[in-house]
C-alpha cells in the first residue's frame, strides 16, 4: 500500500510504503534504483543483505547498482520514502556519502532513532504509523532546516516531467548553468549525476508501460520511452534491475515497482 505524505512533509517524501510478506520460507528477493532513498523499518527483523542481517529499523542511501535480498520468514516493512534529494535535505550531509549504505536508524538519530523504531513496533493501525512517521520526518527537518539548492529542484522537476528524456545540456540551458556545475551539485544533493538519474526515471516509466498492458509491444514500449531501438533499451534495463524485461513481467513478482520476488 502507497501512501501520500502531508503536504507540509511533500517536499521531502515522494510516499509511504507499506509491504507484508507472509510466507515463512527464504524468500529471494531483487532490489533496485528507483532514484529515490528512505527509511525502512521492519516488524520481523529476518531480511539478509549481502550475507548479514538488516537491522529492524535503517536508512538507505543511493542504490547504484542492483542488490539480492533474502527474506528468511515474514515480514511487515513500513518505509519513508524520501524525494530523490528529500534525505541529504533533512540530514544535511552531502547525499554520495549515503550511497548503497544502510545505516542503523538508532545509530544515526540516537535516542529519538531509537525511540521512533519503539513506538513504530507498538503501533497497530496503518494511522498509526502514518501519523508516527510523519512525526519522525518533521522533527528530522526541523532540526535540520534547508530550502536545498534550486537548481537542483528545478532540474530533478523537468527530468520527471520529461520521463527522463531530456538531454543534460536542455536541463543546463534552462537552468543557466554549466553541466559540471550541475553535476556537482547533483552528486551533493541527490548522490548520483543527472545523466545517471535520467536512465533510471526512463526505465521507470518503461516499467509503467509495461504494468499497464501485459500483451505488450515491447519496441513499442521502448519508442514511447524515449529509446532510440529495442536493444538500447534491454541494455539500460538490465543495467538498472539485472533483469531483462521479459523476466520482469514474467519470472518476478513486484512487491514494489523496485523491489520483486523472483
Amino acid at each position: 500500500m502507497q501512501v501520500s505524505p502531508s503536504i507540509e512533509l511533500s517536499a521531502f517524501v515522494r510516499h509511504y510504503l507499506f509491504l507484508n510478506i507472509t510466507k515463512a520460507s527464504t524468500l529471494k528477493l531483487r532490489l533496485f534504483s528507483d532514484g529515490n532513498t528512505g527509511i525502512v523499518l521492519n516488524s520481523y527483523p529476518n531480511l539478509v543483505l549481502d550475507s548479514k542481517p538488516l537491522p529492524e529499523a535503517f536508512l538507505y542511501g543511493q542504490i547504484t547498482e542492483f542488490k539480492e535480498v533474502y527474506c528468511q520468514g515474514p515480514a511487515q516493512l513500513s518505509i519513508i520514502v524520501f524525494h530523490s534529494h528529500g534525505l541529504a535535505r533533512i540530514l544535511n550531509i552531502p547525499a554520495s556519502e549515503l550511497n548503497n549504505k544502510v545505516i542503523p536508524l538508532a545509530g544515526l538519530f540516537g535516542d529519538a532513532g531509537a525511540i521512533f523504531q519503539r513506538d513504530m513496533r507498538a503501533s497497530g493501525k496503518l494511522s498509526e504509523k502514518i501519523n508516527l512517521m510523519e512525526d519522525f520526518v518533521r522533527k528530522m527537518a526541523d532540526s535540520h532546516p534547508s530550502t536545498g539548492d534550486p537548481m537542483v529542484a528545478i532540474a530533478l522537476d523537468l527530468i520527471q516531467r520529461h520521463k527522463g528524456v531530456i538531454p543534460i545540456h536542455h536541463l543546463t540551458d534552462i537552468i543557466g548553468c554549466q553541466p559540471r556545475q550541475l553535476e556537482r551539485k547533483f552528486i551533493s544533493a541527490v548522490g548520483i549525476s543527472p545523466k545517471h538519474l535520467c536512465n533510471i526515471v526512463r526505465v521507470h516509466a518503461f516499467i509503467k508501460l509495461l504494468q499497464s498492458d501485459k500483451k505488450y509491444n515491447l519496441t513499442g514500449f521502448a519508442y514511447d520511452s524515449g529509446y532510440y531501438d529495442q536493444a538500447h533499451l534491454i541494455r539500460d534495463f538490465r543495467k538498472i534491475t539485472g533483469l531483462t524485461p521479459t523476466q520482469y513481467i514474467r519470472n518476478s513478482t513486484p512487491l514494489a515497482v523496485n523491489f520483486l520476488q523472483l
